[in-house]
């Protein structure tokens, strides 16, 4: 395996992984072997080859099925702006707290795109996800909702790439988010009450306004996440 100082063994791994792909001539629907037979090809512990694993499942590479095995997907345009996160990632508060600016320059510079685009399908979807957060339930997974309203926010803006690098970037800052904190439930439904109110009213600048409140938070570790 090769000797990268600079990268974590799963990231390691990820490559070897990826470079093992490349050389079989895997197509969509190919297996790989199983874990023990990975884990004896590359030389490294079970546990170290899973998190490998895992983050392929998080870019849409992989598929893991149980009682069959690790079947390979086929391409997306998300592939691409996930393996460029997958270049950046680090275990740390950083990457979460860098791709949420991307992200808001992102989400500001295509505001009037995204106001002009949004229908009265796109309303309503954005009403029942707002519904959803508002629902006092311990089984409601907001990151999803969260996830799912700003990409209907954007669908229907015509760039694939945006909506690639949107979607990848929620993606691949889960696994991280897990151990942050973040606004309270009843602050994160302020938030995005205020955007689809302004996308309702047609105001650009109410627009603007509600998605810049909306990235106004503060990422602090949460020692209790960590255990």
């Amino acid at each position: 395996m090769k000797n990268l100082k600079n990268k974590k063994l799963y990231f390691q791994v990820y490559d070897e992984l990826k470079a093992y792909i490349i050389k079989n001539d895997m197509k969509p629907g190919d297996k790989l072997p199983t874990e023990m037979e990975m884990c004896e090809i590359l030389g490294v512990s079970r546990n170290v080859l899973r998190e490998a694993i895992k983050t392929f499942e998080i870019i849409g590479v992989l598929t893991s099925k149980a009682g069959y095995g690790i079947v390979l997907n086929s391409f997306n345009s998300n592939f691409l702006s996930s393996c460029m996160f997958l270049n950046l990632i680090e275990d740390n508060i950083n990457l979460v707290e860098q791709s949420q600016e991307v992200r808001k320059g992102l989400e500001l510079f295509f505001a009037q795109d995204s106001l002009n685009s949004i229908g009265e399908e796109q309303i309503q979807t954005l009403q029942a996800l707002l519904n959803k957060m508002s629902e006092p339930s311990d089984d409601i997974d907001f990151y999803e909702i969260d996830s799912a309203f700003h990409h209907t926010l954007y669908e229907k803006v015509n760039n694939l790439v945006l909506l690639a690098f949107l979607d990848s970037a929620w993606e691949c800052d889960k696994a991280y988010r897990a151990t942050l904190v973040f606004d309270e439930p009843d602050l994160r439904y302020k938030k995005h009450k205020a955007i689809l109110d302004a996308v309702k009213s047609r105001n650009y600048n109410s627009y603007i306004e509600a998605l810049t409140y909306h990235f106004s938070y503060e990422f602090k570790h949460d020692p209790k996440k960590n255990k």
